[in-house]
């Protein structure tokens, strides 16, 4: 009974009042694939920008793989996304800061920085957390240069991290320290 009565109380509120003062919201629920058109053709401007630097991005990291000694699979591209992202976040900022680009555009720009700066984050970890894994080959140089890449990072980002990204850095820092020690500890067993 107290279900129906509920009804009831909705439908009374759903009059001719309620359509006039919501237009754009009953506009968005009879046509949803017209309001997602306007919105992409708002947003374009980002994602041209957006493509523009993500191709910009994957020049600056291929371009980069010979000097740290090899591809490294899945360590290495995670280390040079990590380079790389100094002057792609740099990028995001400038756009969110232009004020001649549409309002849709700069707030899509900052959902896509708060996502570049979680990957980032997650790929400082992942990559600290396997780089002991590499050849010796590349061990060294990947190690240094992931290490000098974490240290600018949080100097220059550090305060803007919210406390799961911090979270994720620590983790692999952690991980990166003890794989360290594990390797420099000389063995308990039995030497023949």
């Amino acid at each position: 009974m107290e279900f129906t009565a509920h009804l009831r109380q909705v439908a009374k509120r759903f009059d001719h009042t309620l359509v006039e003062n919501n237009k754009a919201i009953i506009k968005l629920l009879r046509d949803p694939n017209a309001e997602r058109e306007q919105y992409l053709a708002l947003t374009k401007h980002f994602t041209d920008f957006r493509d523009n630097i993500d191709q910009k991005r994957t020049a600056f990291n291929s371009s980069i793989i010979d000097k740290l000694g090899g591809s490294a699979g899945e360590v290495g591209r995670m280390t040079r996304e990590t380079m790389s992202s100094f002057s792609y976040i740099e990028e995001l900022m400038y756009y969110i800061n232009q004020d001649n680009c549409p309002a849709e555009a700069r707030k899509a720009a900052r959902e896509h920085l708060a996502d570049t700066l979680d990957k980032t984050c997650q790929q400082f970890k992942l990559a600290l957390r396997d780089v002991n894994s590499l050849p010796t080959t590349q061990r060294k140089s990947y190690s240094e240069a992931i290490k000098a890449t974490l240290e600018a990072f949080t100097e220059q980002y550090g305060k803007e991290l919210s406390e799961s990204q911090h979270r994720a850095l620590q983790d692999g820092l952690e991980s990166y320290q003890y794989q360290v020690s594990r390797t420099n500890t000389p063995s308990r067993g039995f030497s023949p």
